[in-house]
């Protein structure tokens, strides 16, 4: 039984080119990750401020429901 012969050199290329779109794909999704996250604090951060803005006043009346009797 004899070995088929490797081309080492396709294979340290095919290696080579696995390795460089892996890191490539690493930094799309690092970069995605930092935007999304600099979005969600800023969103954060204005919803906080605008919270503070929007509160009920202390003496605001809920809404009563009104009864309707069927008799």
């Amino acid at each position: 039984m004899t070995r088929l012969p490797q081309d080492k050199d396709r294979i340290e290329r095919a290696t080579r080119e696995a390795q460089s779109i892996i890191a490539i794909e690493r930094e799309a999704r690092a970069a995605k990750t930092a935007r999304l996250r600099e979005q969600r604090l800023l969103s954060e951060a204005s919803v906080s401020t605008g919270a503070a803005a929007a509160k009920r006043k202390p003496n605001a009346r809920k809404a009563s429901r009104k009864i309707i009797d069927g008799d």
